[in-house]
């Protein structure tokens, strides 16, 4: 049985290579993720990979997200570091293939869930690793067999089910330098045999905290000032800062003798010192602000769960009555730099005739017309932001065999909800400006010398509690039927069919701050409400030519209704509808030799929120830019040039939807095959090609401001009330950009065998990237490319990703080392004009293209099964303490100096675990 059990692992593994069982050996169907139709195992001809549960308890990882990221083919997805500062809400996603998190789809026992952005990108965090007895994941499109979003692949969580003793798990992280690490908890238990007992179920309770991550308790991320050799061996400085600081620095407009309106920026504490204060450096006569070194390189992060999943035999009948359940919660705590205020100064005030008057000829004082001062409020400490996500999923359905017929039901409820508490750090703009316009406020002061008039009103000004909640909720309801309706000479055919419905529904309510716009720089915000039916049809005929030949066709068609605005009674954007197919064959040309070829269509709506949302205030950008409206390009004429603001800065940002988009469609295909020479050794690869027309994408800050005359429509102003100016900003918004393309190679190997140390396991896989390129927005003839490179779109596409781990297994002990290696790329180019890199001396601006070394790591895991009941694990993460590899990157999460989606800051770090069974 043992043996046996290993050959079925293995089938799934490799991707539907056949294991050379005995001939006589019968095994149960079961549903394979990527079909309708019931099969054994080893007849899947899918490019299917699956993770066991001794493997997921084997790989040390602590999160559903740590551990799908481990894998070669899964690229492109949004990790927990994603909240600092990039709207990432606290949200975990998985990709495969670079292709983004909204192309994966996502199933918890096949079912559908609820999303967490009104689409179909599922929240990672909310889920369990402890209740998950496998993982499948499908490196194929699927959307004629689930409809939309399955363009990329499918990855289906499995939940624990059967018979099993009471269990407790526990695992304890805790790195080599100060901060992250953290706890697991987990315990459940299997009750009940479905065909002893007429019942079974399973129930599993888990609770997990990951520790903070300071930015300045790691050497790459503890500053924003990186010193560095450029290509040609040069020493440089790299510093992405920001010129809101603390003291403030202040510009001075002024009309000069000529009667011309000027301005000249500086920063008062630097004039009269002769130097920046600590966590700042001189450019220009001002003083940037380091705020990397005041963020998180990893937030806290604490999750509990209850799930439990049950059968119930309805007597006679045939047919059985089955539920799945899962409640759960995930709370992310964020710390970003203390608050950044551009205020308006009264020139006649004490602060600016103590502070700024004195640096100022005579002309301009003469001229004087006002003043901003760009003020970071550090007296106030870091911005401390609570994400709370609250998961809901119930599915439950009747399964069951009659006259001849298969047939399942399935209704399905999933919620989520997420809520934004700001904790400290926050400021109301009204009493605020007060507190700076009758003096006690002093922006010119350094953190520390605020007077005590000064602390109270900032104590006074300050904010805490509920910002926003967001509600996703999906209902769904489907029935599937499936018969054998002939036999052919490899045997029966199977045919289904099946029709489902689906309500999507996503909800944003304000509290007052955020309704009404009272945050100091704030803007108000829009509330929402908004839904969208859908309705599918599908069937799916699988034919067996010969015992060696079987082919499978798929057909759906799906209807996207119009989005619905339930706040205002109004349709957005417009139904849409698709045919989809797919046709797949395998082909066991020997017991040990098996190809395999797919080919189909894919067709996905944009999302609710891609449509409806609102253009609302999204902070400033993450990189400092010069202004793109200047002589030098031609438009010092154009009517936002007087908006510019001298060197590079970060720039207002606004957020929004985009009601023409149109849906996006896809042809994908694969070829590949599987080789089991013998019993312990196995390969194969799968060659596999996605393209997607009218891909819809955000337009990316950096392409925005490289270029102002094609994306001119991505530009605006925003009105700040601290100033009472506009100030010029850029236009986040979704679009059609035409085409995306990826094609790569899919390889595995595994090689079992004995050894007078012990059963020696390797296994090694895989993805090579062949291509990875999409149309520049605004031009479906201009391609651009992120392979191997810090691309446009402000991601890498490696062409390489490796993972190898080696088991040794000996009596009571088993041993595990895995290996991780992606390659280098080149890093995101650093211009001249935003002059974020310099000569040593800080004073001249370089352009910088330098390439980003590989990146390995090495883990290891001991366990020790000390009785039948009960294992002890040992581990080390990152045995060799391998630093994330420097990065001149200053898009996206906060931290700085490598780049947190691809490489961890944690370090060496301990792992030990303990597994009862009662």
């Amino acid at each position: 049985m043992h043996k046996r059990l290993w050959m079925v692992t293995a089938s799934l593994g490799l991707g539907g290579l056949p294991a050379q069982a005995d001939s006589g050996a019968t095994l149960p169907r079961v549903e394979i993720t990527g079909s309708q139709l019931r099969r054994p195992v080893t007849e899947s001809g899918l490019p299917l990979q699956t993770i066991g549960r001794s493997e997921i308890e084997r790989s040390g990882a602590t999160s559903l997200a740590e551990l799908l990221q481990r894998l070669p083919m899964v690229q492109g997805q949004q990790a927990i570091t994603d909240s600092v500062g990039n709207d990432g809400n606290g949200i975990t996603t998985v990709s495969l293939h670079n292709l983004g998190a909204k192309y994966t789809l996502v199933l918890l026992n096949g079912q559908r869930m609820a999303s967490s952005d009104g689409g179909s990108v599922i929240d990672l965090g909310t889920l369990p690793l402890a209740a998950l007895e496998r993982i499948e994941i499908l490196g194929d499109g699927a959307s004629a067999v689930y409809g939309a979003d399955a363009i990329g692949g499918v990855v289906n969580l499995i939940l624990r089910q059967g018979e099993t003793p009471l269990f407790v798990n526990t695992r304890l992280t805790a790195p080599q330098g100060a901060g992250g690490g953290g706890w697991q908890l987990a315990l459940g238990q299997g009750l009940g045999d479905l065909a002893r007992d007429g019942y079974a179920l399973t129930w599993v309770a888990s609770h997990d905290r990951a520790r903070t991550l300071r930015a300045a308790d790691r050497a790459v991320s503890a500053s924003g000032l990186v010193r560095f050799r450029d290509p040609s061996g040069q020493e440089r400085l790299f510093f992405n800062g920001s010129v809101r600081a603390a003291p403030a620095n202040v510009a001075v407009d002024y009309t000069d003798a000529a009667g011309a309106a000027q301005s000249v920026y500086l920063h008062p504490g630097l004039q009269a010192n002769g130097q920046c204060p600590s966590g700042h450096l001189d450019a220009g006569g001002q003083c940037y602000f380091d705020y990397a070194a005041t963020v998180v390189a990893q937030p806290q992060v604490e999750r509990g769960s209850l799930m439990a999943s049950g059968v119930l035999r309805l007597g006679a009948s045939g047919f059985d009555w089955h539920t799945d359940a899962l409640l759960a919660r995930s709370r992310t705590r964020v710390a970003v730099a203390p608050y950044p205020a551009d205020v308006s100064i009264a020139t006649d005030s004490a602060a600016f005739t103590a502070h700024v008057l004195p640096w100022l000829t005579d002309e301009q004082r003469a001229g004087l017309t006002g003043a901003t001062a760009y003020y970071r409020l550090g007296d106030l400490g870091s911005r401390v932001v609570d994400y709370t996500n609250d998961a809901l999923h119930l599915g439950t359905g009747i399964e069951g065999d009659t006259g001849g017929w298969h047939l399942q039901s399935t209704l399905t409820w999933s919620a989520r909800e997420q809520r934004q508490d700001y904790r400290s750090g926050w400021l109301l703009g009204e009493p605020f400006m007060a507190g700076l316009a009758d003096g006690r406020i002093d922006p010119f002061a350094a953190p520390g010398q605020q007077s005590a008039a000064g602390l109270a009103a900032l104590a006074g000004a300050g904010v805490q509690g509920r910002y926003d909640t967001m509600r996703s909720d999906l209902f769904g309801a489907e029935l599937r039927a499936a018969t054998e309706p002939f036999t052919l000479p490899g045997g029966p055919a199977q045919w289904g069919v099946g029709g489902e419905w689906r309500r999507t529904l996503w909800r944003r309510t304000l509290s007052d701050m955020a309704r009404t716009g009272a945050l100091l720089s704030g803007d108000v915000q829009q509330a929402h409400g908004v839904q969208r039916d859908t309705l599918g049809a599908y069937t799916e005929l699988l034919l067996p030519v010969t015992s060696a030949f079987h082919l499978t066709g798929a057909l759906r068609y799906d209807h996207l209704g119009a989005a619905e605005d339930l706040l205002h009674g109004l349709r957005v954007g417009s139904a849409a509808g698709q045919f989809t197919s797919q046709l797949s064959g395998r082909w066991q040309m020997q017991p040990g030799l098996l190809w395999r070829a797919s080919a189909g269509t894919g067709f996905r709506a944009p999302d609710l929120l891609q449509l409806t949302r609102t253009q609302e205030d999204y902070g400033v950008t993450a990189g400092a830019y010069a202004c793109p409206f200047t002589a030098a390009n031609g438009l010092a004429d154009h009517p936002y040039a007087a908006l510019c603001w001298p060197g590079a800065n970060q720039v207002e940002a606004v957020k929004g939807g985009n009601a023409a988009l149109r849906p996006e469609r896809s042809r994908q295909w694969s070829l590949g095959g599987a080789f089991a020479p013998s019993r312990t050794v196995s390969f194969g690869a799968d060659l596999w090609s996605v393209q997607v027309r009218d891909a819809v994408q955000e337009v990316s800050e950096r392409l925005i401001l490289a270029d102002p005359v094609r994306y001119a429509a991505f530009y605006t102003t925003k009105y700040k009330a601290s100033t009472g100016a506009d100030a010029l900003a850029v236009r986040l918004l979704p679009v059609n950009i035409g085409r995306i393309e990826a094609q790569g190679i899919d390889w595995r190997a595994a090689w079992r065998h004995g050894s007078p140390v012990g059963r020696w396991t390797q296994q090694l896989q895989g993805t090579w990237l062949l291509r990875s390129r999409y149309t520049v927005p605004g031009d479906d003839t201009a391609w651009a490319s992120s392979l191997n490179r810090f691309g446009v779109d402000d991601r890498v596409a490696f062409r390489h990703t490796v993972a190898l781990s080696s088991t040794l297994e000996r009596g009571a002990w088993s041993h595990q080392a895995r290996f991780n290696w992606r390659n280098g790329y080149d890093d995101q180019p650093q211009s001249e004009s935003d002059c974020a890199v310099t000569t040593l001396d800080g004073l001249t601006c370089v352009a910088v293209q330098r390439r980003v070394s590989a990146h390995w790591t090495i883990d290891w895991t001991s366990t020790w099964r000390s009785t039948p009941t009960a294992e002890v694990s040992l581990g080390v993460a990152n045995v060799f303490n391998r630093r994330p590899p420097l990065t001149l990157r200053t898009v996206g999460a906060h931290m700085l100096g490598y780049d947190p989606r691809y490489a961890s800051a944690e370090g060496r770090t301990l792992q030990v675990g303990v597994n009862w069974r009662f």
